[in-house]
């Protein structure tokens, strides 16, 4: 049960093939053949003109820069094929009259005569141009109309437009207007950086969509909004306190459809007739569901966090337990870290997962005793083996109870006699008080310096950068130190160092961040999950889910007990970047069976006739959070103006025909562009 030293990311493990890639389980099986019919939207209809796929891709590889340039060849352009599969080749950035790294295409007739004489004809995913049939919801299920449910949006508007009637689980009927933030001009941009992860393109932002991106795992505009509104102190102070903060919305959402996630496993007895393992996937569907539609967007981020901190896979040894510490890591998540590691090593999913169960006195197992040094608290290199042999035997007689469904400790199994763990002495020479003693054992732990410092650069490396410095390093281990080990401050003292402010472009987004990002930049009005505990699917995380899962980070099922790295050295590798590429594609269409086809029109409140440029500037801040410049702006202006052939790009106006799908494919080229990806 070793894992990698620090979530190291140079080296890669293996990812069972049951979980990422591999033929899926029966139980799965729907939710893939989901996925595949929203993918199948392309072949209803020939996915556009030649003249459009070509343009797209002429545009992907002048916007995306050096690293998306080499990706988008490798994939036959931004529109490869669907889940990995390789499209042709794309033309050369020699050929279409692009400079090498990021640029403009060189005028827009040299773009026409590459897309009629050169362009492959690459097949767009999951596009399927004019056909509106598509655009409604299962009708056959209650749905949540989501905009009735939580008062309007976050900017305030009441969500509604001017629709009349009951509009629940029926998209197509809403005529939503789409949340007033779209419509404002881009905010003033005044943080200015560059960065390795995207050679070439230099970065303006605001200082509160920079906090947006990272405190969010799944930023939008209505969230640095708030922040430029709030200021950064009260927004901070609001975040960090999320119980003073209105979530009825995600919470309406997880009651009504996932109330499994919410159920210890005695309780859950009786909803599933004793099969209480099925209530595993309702704790991924209700992640999915909080990151998508939750207000307290900072305690989700930090939930996961720890989630991969203090790693059990919603799938494991665990599973049928894995409600119950789900909900001790979002009770805990905020506070003291000891008073949550306590309650993991009292949970018996972390028992179960790592064998604890099974150790007694007579027959100690060390795997438990082992990560708690190792990845939980002080690290590797700072314990011994003497060290692992007497945690191990700490953690004796502490397991389950199979009539109960709980934990339990066991006097009759604790090893007693003295114990030496590093600095931490006890004589354990009382069976009875193996309790007392666990609980001072993590204390001690948790207090430790070389845990306070192992969690501070996980800290800084989830919300500054992936190599943080060591002066952040200690100022966080201190705030965490200073506050007896609670999380919340730690989290503070790093989103307010200065390191924080000077490392915009130093973070990569991970799979379930940009597609739970495109998903909640969508403003769905109503909702009707496939994979809700009383119905027959429960394995169906939707569209979203499964496009999440097919890139590589499916929620909470990590290869190794380490839980997911997160640098960008390692979901930048070409295969990681195709699936990205492709989830993208997919998630910009939205989740049809769910809530129907994004409007990304009226989300983005776009006109036909207004001035493309203009409206490129406006969408693609509102949507990366970033002001490009004016030659990437004329890759997105060409795809809202429907590629003209002639006049400069200050002349272009939207496009009347086709607008829908053209501003779908400019949605597509924010989202998959390095803007998009860098968190």
């Amino acid at each position: 049960m070793q894992a990698h030293p620090d979530n190291d990311s140079s080296t890669t493990p293996s990812p069972d093939p049951g979980i990422f890639s591999g033929t899926p389980t029966a139980d799965e099986g729907t939710a893939r053949a989901s996925a595949d019919a929203h993918a199948e939207g392309a072949d209803r209809e020939e996915a556009g003109s030649t003249r459009r796929r070509g343009i797209l891709w002429l545009t992907g590889a002048a916007a995306l820069g050096a690293v998306g340039t080499a990706a988008s060849a490798l994939n036959g352009g931004i529109g490869g094929g669907a889940r990995g599969s390789a499209g042709a080749p794309g033309p050369s950035a020699s050929a279409a009259g692009i400079a090498s790294g990021p640029g403009a295409l060189s005028s827009p007739a040299s773009a026409q005569q590459v897309v009629s004489s050169q362009a492959p004809s690459p097949r767009v995913v999951g596009t399927s141009e004019g056909d509106t049939g598509a655009m409604a919801p299962d009708p056959s299920a209650d749905g949540i109309n989501v905009a009735e449910r939580t008062g309007g949006f976050a900017d305030g508007t009441d969500g509604t437009g001017s629709s009349s009637g009951d509009s629940q689980g029926d998209a197509a009927a809403a005529t939503p207007a789409p949340p007033e933030v779209y419509s404002h001009a881009p905010q003033q941009a005044s943080l200015t950086a560059t960065t390795d992860l995207a050679p070439g393109v230099t970065l303006r932002t605001s200082p509160a969509w920079h906090l947006a991106r990272r405190a969010s795992d799944a930023a939008t505009a209505e969230i640095a909004a708030d922040i430029e509104s709030m200021g950064v102190e009260a927004w901070l102070d609001a975040q960090l306190a999320p119980e003073s903060i209105d979530d009825s919305r995600a919470e309406d959402i997880v009651s009504t459809y996932f109330p499994w996630s919410q159920m210890t496993t005695p309780e859950l007895v009786g909803p599933t007739n004793g099969a209480v393992y099925k209530a595993s996937p309702s704790v991924t569907n209700a992640i999915l569901a909080r990151l998508r539609f939750s207000n307290r967007v900072l305690a989700e981020s930090i939930v996961e966090m720890l989630a991969d901190h203090v790693y059990v896979p919603l799938r494991g040894k665990g599973e049928s337990f894995i409600t119950g510490f789900d909900i001790a890591l979002r009770k805990h998540a905020l506070g003291r870290y000891a008073d949550f590691l306590h309650a993991a090593l009292t949970d018996v999913a972390l028992l179960e997962e790592l064998d604890n169960v099974e150790s007694t006195r007579d027959s100690p197992n060390e795997n438990l005793g082992r990560e708690l040094l190792e990845l939980y608290t002080v690290g590797r290199d700072t314990y011994s083996e003497d060290d692992v042999k007497g945690s191990t035997r700490l953690l004796t007689g502490h397991g389950k109870d199979w009539e109960t469904l709980s934990y339990v400790y066991r006097s009759e199994q604790h090893a007693t006699g003295p114990v030496d763990v590093l600095d931490f002495h006890d004589e354990n020479d009382d069976a009875a008080r193996g309790p007392d003693l666990l609980k001072r054992y993590v204390e001690y732990l948790c207090a430790h310096p070389a845990t306070a410092q192992r969690l501070a650069t996980r800290i800084a490396r989830r919300y500054i950068e992936d190599e943080p410095s060591q002066a952040v390093v200690d100022h966080i281990a201190q705030a965490y130190l200073d506050n007896d080990t609670r999380i919340a401050p730690a989290v503070r003292a790093a989103l307010t160092h200065s390191d924080f402010q000077a490392s915009v472009g130093r973070k990569w987004r991970r799979p379930i961040e940009l597609v739970m990002t495109v998903a909640r930049a969508a403003h769905p009005q109503s909702l009707t999950p496939r994979g809700r505990d009383d119905g027959d699917e429960p394995y169906n995380t939707g569209v979203y889910g499964w496009l999440v899962k097919d890139a590589g980070q499916d929620p909470r099922m990590y290869a190794t007990v380490d839980g997911y790295p997160d640098t960008a050295e390692y979901w930048m590798s070409t295969s990681r970047m195709m699936n990205l590429w492709n989830a993208t594609q997919n998630a910009v269409i939205g989740d049809e069976k769910e809530s129907g086809r994004t409007d990304w029109v009226t989300v983005l409140d776009v006109e036909a006739g207004a001035n493309a440029v203009e409206t490129a500037a406006r969408i693609s801040w509102h949507l990366t959070g970033y002001a490009w410049p004016d030659s990437h702006l004329e890759a997105v202006a060409s795809v809202l103006a429907g590629a003209p052939s002639s006049g400069s790009a200050e002349e272009w106006t939207v496009a009347g025909d086709g607008i829908d799908n053209d501003v779908m494919e400019a949605v597509r080229l924010c989202f998959a562009s390095p803007y998009g990806f860098l968190r």
